[in-house]
């Protein structure tokens, strides 16, 4: 077990971009404040002051994220994927700054299932566009992308990283591009990805439940060879009604992952079966 002081220092590190962030967010107001109205009588009594330095200090930040954001993509690689881990960790420093705004408290149970090597294929739920950051985030040493849909890479800002950092689109109205990203997909996890796919397809906006799973997505785990990890997103069931600054709870459960012995035979019908069934145990547990 870690001691609370590695437990800070950890912590720290991985929120090291958010708490600057918040830090230069901070300092700017209170400089502003103190230049423009506690200066000229000692005191601090002009509203409109406070209120343009709490702006500007929102806007300030803001830009300054959009700046490193910028540097960010002109630094990295632009025709493969990017599979450095130092620069991976870099882009989960840039998906804490959300997760932190948003006050979000999460939980992992299971972490020492997690294979040595990271090159594997995770399945998971999938209720809300915040569970990939939630995955890049907690899994901090895995090089973590995703198969994902079209709209998720036309995030403004966000969204042209994607296929730089190993992400995958998949058009399911095209048959040929479906199965080239799929045949992508496999070989980033046979290149050392730790790649992520929802197999219901889509968001599922009711918390608790799953949909049906897509046999389809489980072509990646059988054609990769390598070990498929099931996990469960834990959500309470008013997630999506809580709002800022109450704070919002997840718990990540990581079961034991299936080695590819074991599934190699099976069906993609009978693996999603399998799957479906330790992803659904521990959905609605309270943790």
């Amino acid at each position: 077990m870690k001691s609370p002081a590695r437990e800070r220092l950890n912590y720290i590190g991985d929120n090291m971009f958010a708490i600057l962030l918040v830090l230069i967010n901070v300092t700017i107001t209170i400089l502003s404040i103190y230049i423009f109205d506690f200066q000229v009588d000692g005191a601090v009594n002009n509203v409109y002051v406070i209120l343009l330095s709490l702006f500007g200090g929102f806007v300030v930040t803001v830009l300054l994220l959009g700046l490193f954001l910028q540097l960010f993509y002109l630094v990295s690689k632009k025709n493969a994927p990017q599979k450095s881990l130092f620069m991976h960790k870099i882009g989960k420093q840039i998906v804490s700054v959300p997760i932190h705004y948003s006050n979000m408290k999460i939980k992992v149970i299971g972490e020492e299932n997690l294979p040595k090597d990271p090159g594997f294929a995770i399945y998971v739920n999938h209720t809300s566009w915040i569970d990939l950051p939630v995955l890049m985030y907690k899994l901090y040493n895995n090089p973590v992308a995703s198969l994902g849909k079209e709209e998720a890479f036309n995030m403004f800002m966000i969204g042209k990283f994607a296929p730089k950092y190993g992400c995958v689109m998949i058009d399911r109205d095209n048959p040929r591009k479906g199965a080239q990203a799929i045949k992508q997909v496999v070989n980033n996890v046979q290149n050392g990805f730790t790649m992520v796919i929802f197999p219901e397809g889509t968001r599922n906006r009711e918390i608790g439940s799953l949909l049906d799973f897509r046999p389809g997505a489980f072509k990646v785990a059988l054609r990769s060879g390598k070990p498929l990890v099931p996990m469960t997103i834990v959500k309470p069931k008013n997630f999506n009604s809580i709002k800022w600054p109450f704070r919002k709870r997840v718990t990540l459960v990581i079961h034991k992952p299936i080695p590819f012995d074991e599934f190699k035979s099976l069906k993609t019908i009978e693996l999603s079966q399998q799957v479906k069934a330790i992803i659904e145990s521990a959905l609605n547990t309270i943790y």
